[in-house]
């Protein structure tokens, strides 16, 4: 049975909401704090969008679900399949495991009364009142998110002593799934693709920054992901980057993305997420991560911290704007580093952003990549 009911519920006419089941009582789990599971009974809402888009209508007279998109380019609104349903583990089924890390393990999962299908990660939950504190602020934030450059979020509930938070499923994958892709179709990323993933990136750590005050903390190309419409999106915020505190754990795979100052142990700035960003650019454009490889990881700290930062080869044609904008990503001391905010007035992403969707076409660069064919498309006639 479902402990915590889904975020994505009709909208009323104030904040708060009855919960609905089986009849069955809830029976908190001995894992979880009260706070935690006071706070997920609650199913807050955000009451700035609740009072902005409750009276927003589809056109058809009906009023959309909190969860509608009216920042997706384009203009369009798109009402939440689930926003009549409490998301339960029983009416969940997996399609297939996309990832696992640290924090813990992502599927593409299929909602079946709706046929929805959504990307679920687990997080392993621990009694510890600071983890619980940082999983509440994680779903409070996930809870206020709404921008393109950010996944959806469509609810959490428990499943045994695990917290499913269930997000917007993007089916062109993480960027690291993409280039392995085209490295293996022996093509190359080319700079106009990289400016839009440079741009989108920037967009989306500005809006978490201003807008919720929150540092990504665990930037990397398989925390960027990319819609068959070729939208780039940011995932894995906050759980990813605050919830891992033992040594071990933390420099499994992230270490290769650490800006300098939090390897040394400082405060983690706003400009981390800006080296962090160098290194993923750096990467996707050369389809490999740009420090040798198998090294353990305190020699691969030490290697980042007092070797020369990443470029790129000389002999390839990469323009003086872009070896410009990894240059200023790389600055070791990041008080001269420049921060998110900044480094979007950099040549390489102001040019990037006046160019039209049908100058650097992302949506047929995407489905070019993984050889998709849209359900809508029509096959041509043979003659």
């Amino acid at each position: 049975m479902s402990l915590a009911r889904s975020h994505a519920r009709k909208v009323k006419p104030t904040l708060q909401v009855k919960l609905t089941g089986s009849g069955n009582p809830v029976t908190p789990s001995p894992i979880m704090s009260k706070p935690l599971v006071d706070y997920l009974e609650r199913n807050p809402r955000d009451p700035t969008r609740e009072a902005q888009y409750s009276m927003v209508t589809t056109g058809t007279g009906e009023t959309p679900s909190i969860r509608s998109v009216p920042e997706t380019p384009g203009g369009t609104k798109v009402p939440d399949p689930l926003m009549n349903y409490t998301l339960r583990s029983e009416d969940m089924v997996t399609i297939k495991k996309l990832g696992e890390g640290s924090a813990g393990t992502v599927c593409k999962v299929k909602h079946v009364p709706t046929g929805f299908v959504m990307a679920r990660k687990h997080v392993r939950c621990d009694p510890d009142p600071d983890f619980q504190r940082l999983l509440q602020r994680e779903l409070r934030t996930l809870d206020q998110c709404h921008s393109p450059w950010i996944v959806t979020f469509y609810g959490a509930y428990m499943e045994d002593d695990e917290l499913a938070i269930c997000m917007e499923y993007c089916e062109g994958g993480s960027m690291e799934a993409v280039y392995r892709r085209v490295a293996e179709k022996g093509q190359t990323i080319s700079e106009n693709i990289l400016g839009k993933i440079g741009e989108a990136v920037l967009n989306g750590l500005v809006y978490l920054h201003k807008m919720h005050h929150v540092i990504h903390r665990d930037l990397k190309p398989s925390n960027i992901v990319v819609t068959m419409e070729g939208r780039i999106k940011l995932c894995d915020f906050g759980v990813s980057g605050d919830l891992v505190n033992s040594l071990a754990e933390t420099f499994v795979g992230t270490s290769y993305y650490m800006a300098p100052e939090r390897i040394q142990g400082g405060k983690y700035p706003v400009q981390s997420d800006v080296w962090s960003l160098g290194l993923t650019m750096i990467e996707i454009a050369q389809m490999k991560n740009p420090f040798p490889k198998n090294l353990p990881a305190f020699d691969l700290l030490h290697y980042i911290v007092n070797q020369p930062v990443p470029s790129l080869p000389e002999d390839e044609p990469w323009s003086g704007d872009f070896r410009d904008f990894l240059s200023q990503c790389f600055i070791k001391d990041f008080l001269k580093r420049p921060t998110p905010e900044q480094i979007m007035e950099h040549p390489f992403i102001a040019e990037s952003s006046v160019r039209t969707d049908e100058e650097v076409d992302m949506k047929s660069w995407i489905q070019n990549v993984w050889d998709f064919q849209s359900p809508t498309a029509q096959t041509p006639k043979v003659i």
